[in-house]
């Protein structure tokens, strides 16, 4: 059996449907966020948001590709399902370990949504107290573009409900798995 990996930007559902996802299918989950916390050495745990804006975006990504690393086996394995960080697809050494495992499915929704749930949080470190909807503009406009050429499969969300957004997710797994059965050539 294959495995799923969920990318898209941050507040896109990829770690509320890949845990939903996995539990409908009986799979493992993780999200790649929650494993680079663990990267962290110390008594004291940070989330990857402090790592972020306390250690910097290199040290950050360094956690992140550690992670990816750790994963690979499980994703090996099939039946698992991992959420990748908003910002994996700019970390070329987690993009290199993970993007040839499974199924790759991108979410893709509205940037004015995401942008409204992000901020509903604080202002991230990545965006900027003077033009935070430019800079956000921008990371969403690169960051779909880098996503886009490392999946084929698509889930347009559009504010979908969670459940609506569950069963288009899983329709687009079954139909991949699909595909990849029917081509699969004898040994």
């Amino acid at each position: 059996m294959a495995a799923l990996q969920i990318l898209g930007m941050k507040h896109s559902g990829k770690s509320t449907l890949g845990a939903l996802a996995a539990r409908r299918l009986g799979w493992d989950f993780a999200d790649l966020d929650y494993l680079l916390e663990k990267e962290h050495p110390g008594t004291h745990r940070l989330s990857a948001r402090e790592i972020y804006r306390e250690l910097g975006q290199e040290t950050f990504q360094a956690y992140e590709a550690r992670a990816a690393l750790k994963v690979v086996p499980l994703l090996e394995k099939g039946s698992f399902v991992l959420a990748w960080g908003g910002g994996t697809a700019t970390n070329p050494a987690a993009v290199q370990a993970l993007r040839n495992y499974g199924v790759l499915v991108l979410l893709e929704e509205r940037s004015e949504l995401l942008f409204e749930r992000i901020v509903r949080g604080g202002l991230p470190a990545f965006l900027s107290k003077q033009n935070p909807w430019e800079d956000f503009q921008r990371l969403y406009q690169e960051r779909m573009a880098l996503m886009e050429t490392l999946t084929t499969n698509r889930v347009t969300l559009g504010g979908s409900t969670i459940e609506v957004a569950l069963t288009k997710l899983l329709q687009t797994l079954e139909g991949e798995l699909h595909a990849r059965q029917q081509f699969r050539t004898p040994l």
